[in-house]
């Protein structure tokens, strides 16, 4: 710098050394470093609708940017015409890929109707479509950018596959597939019945409103009531869920899909048919919510023709309990034999129950014959090797029972086995209490096919370890 100091002198031009702005280099570092506005990634959507006289399908297929790939299959048990099955097949796609976040998307369709009508090309004539493509245009606006386009079948094939899977009969060999039957159009086919469906009551109306933006009911006392509700819910994806303090967020359920839940979780594969409080916990395990869940479970027992018909009916005067000490989860248990059955297939017609006396798990298995080589190999199989060996096992002096390579069998494993009385089964209560709670599930689940008992007993069995006890509110599995 000195010696450019002496050759600008000759020309009076006077070096003058600038001082360092540390504001300057602040600036200049955010000006080169700020990164630029983050465009997302979109998603792939491949889409594809069939139909046939009296079903239809939909094949949808979502992709990410990750390489992360969604199949669904969705089976429509109503008849529909080809271009409504690809409105359809648009529709659960859309839904699929807002449940997920997505937030650009791409859809590719071999629908040359579809795509044309939606991006404006062609004409919407057919009432049934509009509503349709009303659906599509409503859904589209949960998205930052979109864009619907048409491709050549092949470059579909995938999704076509999918679609004629579903729409022909449910499949059963892919087990990663997402499948879904729908039983119902979702738009009507009547302007009456339209109407009259969008005119209902919701009482997640005013919740949304409040939560979206902050709109409340005229009526100051109701507008107070919802403001203080809100509180207590979120919005997820457009779905309303009531929070939890110690427990996950349950879907907000209108009152339409009430029915079917109750039903579905009262009498489907997962109850036998609990009474009307136990069954709102069930319904609130699953993950569902609506004010009035326990008054509409205890309505739907009371008119059940099975809970009705198979109740208990307590004649027996109330008397003090006895109680009966176990020291450790699954170091007591009480076994009994229950039977004969009607006989089910494979000549089964006896029930081998056992019940531990701590936590009171249930274990039970249909034979064909009660032998003491029967009632060994249960004990080994469903008591020993699944919860180790126990301290204590109780039983009737029965035969079984009573024999003597049972009594050896148990005593070379250091197992005390106590008899109860034949004739006085309530020494052994724990495991008769057992036998009635799974006897009685059988009668509400079978009606006259008596001979499929051995064929529900797991049902039974799964829907009393997930049904929270009274006592304690919780469940045998947790």
């Amino acid at each position: 710098m000195l010696a450019w100091s002496i050759e600008l002198s000759q020309f009076q031009i006077k070096f003058k050394p600038r001082n360092a702005v540390k504001a300057q280099v602040l600036t200049d570092f955010i000006a080169e470093m700020t990164p630029g506005k983050l465009t997302p990634e979109p998603w792939k959507l491949h889409v594809d609708g069939s139909s046939n006289s009296t079903h239809g399908g939909a094949g949808i297929i979502l992709e990410n940017q990750n390489g992360i790939t969604m199949e669904q299959s969705v089976r429509y048990e109503f008849p529909v015409s080809n271009n409504q099955a690809e409105y359809k097949a648009l529709l659960a796609g859309l839904t699929l890929a807002r449940e997920v976040g997505a937030k650009a998307l791409e859809v590719n369709t071999d629908s040359q109707v579809v795509s044309s009508q939606i991006n404006g090309s062609y004409q919407t004539r057919d009432p049934l479509l509009q509503q349709y493509l009303a659906k599509v245009n409503k859904l589209k606006e949960g998205f930052e950018s979109i864009t619907i386009q048409h491709v050549p079948r092949e470059r579909n094939a995938r999704a076509d596959l999918l679609s004629k899977i579903a729409s022909t009969k449910p499949g059963h060999g892919n087990k990663s597939l997402i499948q879904e039957v729908v039983r119902s159009p979702s738009v009507s086919t009547t302007v009456n019945a339209h109407l009259t469906s969008s005119n209902r009551e919701s009482w997640t109306h005013p919740i949304l409103q409040y939560l979206l933006d902050g709109t409340l009911p005229p009526d100051p006392k109701e507008g107070k009531r919802i403001k203080r509700e809100a509180a207590n819910y979120t919005i997820v994806a457009g779905q309303l869920y009531k929070r939890g303090f110690s427990q996950p967020l349950l879907k907000c359920v209108e009152h339409g899909d009430t029915e079917y839940i109750l039903r579905e979780i009262h009498e489907g594969c997962c109850g036998h048919h609990v009474g009307g409080k136990t069954l709102a916990q069930k319904i609130i395990r699953a993950g569902y919510y609506w004010p009035t869940i326990i008054r509409d479970s205890i309505q739907l027992v009371k008119s059940c023709d099975k809970c009705q018909r198979h109740a208990n009916i307590h004649q027996a005067a109330p008397h003090q309990l006895s109680t009966i000490s176990a020291e450790r989860p699954f170091g007591t248990w009480g076994i009994d034999l229950v039977g004969p059955f009607p006989t089910a297939p494979g000549q089964l017609r006896y029930l081998i129950v056992a019940i531990d006396y701590y936590t009171k798990w249930i274990e039970a298995e249909p034979l064909a014959s009660i032998t003491a080589t029967q009632c060994r190999k249960f004990v080994w199989r469903q008591i020993i090797t699944r919860f180790g060996i126990p301290e204590v096992v109780i039983s009737d002096n029965g035969t079984q029972f009573a024999d003597k390579k049972f009594r050896e069998f148990l005593e070379g494993l250091h197992i005390s086995h106590r008899f109860s009385s034949v004739e006085h089964p309530q020494t052994n209560g724990q495991v008769e209490s057992a036998n009635k709670i799974i006897v009685k599930g059988l009668k509400k689940r079978l009606d006259e096919a008596k001979g499929l008992w051995a064929d529900e007993l797991g049902s039974v069995l799964w829907s009393y370890r997930t049904t929270p006890q009274t006592t304690t509110g919780k469940r045998l599995s947790d």
